[in-house]
């Protein structure tokens, strides 16, 4: 279950936000469902909600997919349980993304060095003269004769000497330890093998002749399943590419993903347009011309026992478009997993994710990828530069 803690003014104020609450119900990115749950201690770092947002909520970007959205006072500890056991159930149930909106304050500034009198004197005064939550449900809890005064005191000190033993532990390190932690199914994927040396990646001449031979065929129920016109033209050019032994970008993308699923490695394509190609080049899914939702993939009729190829437009979103296939990535080394920007410029919206998470990824969490980021043309095609944008 994917559960998601956000910030109040970051909810509503970043834009993947938005992006992936778009994604959350689209077939080749839903995870299903999500949980969210938004932290809302009622300002941004300095910065009242009313500079914040235009909504009266933070959680009214989730209004864009009709998520339920739940507003839970944290003062009251046993709502919030309540609030998310339906949250889970909701989930579970309809398989649809959740919020969970938990009103609550922060006690002390942004961080240790900032003093939130500065900005929010009012709210920080009353905050001051409001006694915390745990002091509050503890004195709830023994008046009910739930627990002892004994039962709270030990508990916290249990706690806090949970917590004083890790920090205790942390200042003894001479290195960072990351096996403890780490799960990725990377482990040992590089073992015995040599970084700077090139496997063989020649195939045999049959090989690429079944793959271009069924990708440049039209359905094999051609009579029924009726095609465009000019797409028999593309077709037949494309198998007078195969008899001739030559080939473009199209056909050479074939032949890398085909033979690749014949040796049962996923494949999967995704990005703006990539079904067809932005340059009208690619045609992975060919459409009945007088049946609606009719397709057909040759690429996914090339052996009997391939491996699954999954190509998906997206939505017109880079930045969680990317984030998502970069994830999917980092779950199994193979599988070749490809992001195409439609054009050079347009990743420029996915920057983020490329120098936070791709470039330094490895260095920063240990965590490995095999993510492909591409155009969607080698020197064939028009330029990379999509300026009226």
């Amino acid at each position: 279950m994917s559960i998601h803690i956000h910030g109040d003014a970051a909810f509503c104020g970043q834009g993947v936000v938005f992006e992936t609450m778009h994604l959350s119900d689209l077939p080749a990115y839903t995870t299903h469902g999500a949980i969210h749950i938004v932290i809302n201690n009622q300002i941004g770092f300095t910065t009242d909600p009313r500079y914040s947002r235009s909504s009266p909520y933070c959680t009214d970007v989730a209004r864009v997919v009709n998520a339920p959205i739940f507003h839970v006072n944290s003062d009251d500890p046993e709502s919030v349980i309540h609030v998310c056991n339906i949250a889970a159930e909701w989930r579970a149930t309809f398989h649809k993304d959740v919020v969970i909106d938990i009103v609550c304050y922060r006690r002390n500034g942004h961080n240790e060095n900032d003093e939130p009198m500065f900005t929010q004197p009012l709210m920080y005064t009353k905050i001051k003269k409001t006694m915390p939550i745990l002091d509050k449900y503890s004195e709830q809890l023994i008046a009910d004769g739930v627990v002892t005064t004994a039962e709270v005191q030990d508990v916290k000190e249990k706690y806090e000497k949970i917590c004083e033993d890790a920090f205790g532990a942390a200042r003894k390190e001479t290195h960072v330890k990351h096996k403890d932690w780490l799960d990725s199914p990377w482990s040992g994927f590089f073992e015995g093998k040599d970084p700077l040396k090139v496997g063989a990646t020649g195939l045999k001449e049959e090989t690429l002749v079944h793959i271009g031979t069924r990708f440049s065929s039209p359905p094999p129920n051609a009579a029924e399943f009726i095609i465009h016109k000019g797409l028999e033209r593309i077709l037949k050019a494309r198998m007078d590419m195969i008899n001739s032994r030559t080939a473009d970008w199209a056909i050479a993308e074939a032949f890398a993903y085909g033979s690749l699923m014949k040796e049962g490695i996923h494949v999967r394509l995704s990005g703006q347009d990539v079904e067809r190609g932005t340059f009208s080049h690619r045609h992975h899914v060919l459409h009945h011309q007088t049946v609606d939702k009719a397709t057909y993939n040759p690429l996914c009729h090339l052996y009997p026992d391939q491996a699954q190829y999954t190509v998906c437009n997206s939505s017109l979103s880079e930045y969680a478009v990317l984030g998502f296939e970069l994830g999917y990535s980092m779950t199994n080394p193979n599988a070749l997993v490809i992001w195409e920007a439609q054009f050079g410029d347009f990743s420029n919206t996915a920057q983020c994710i490329i120098d936070q998470f791709i470039s330094s990824g490895q260095a920063k969490w240990v965590r490995q990828s095999g993510l492909v980021v591409q155009l969607p043309h080698g020197m064939e095609g028009k330029h990379d530069y999509r300026g009226e944008m």
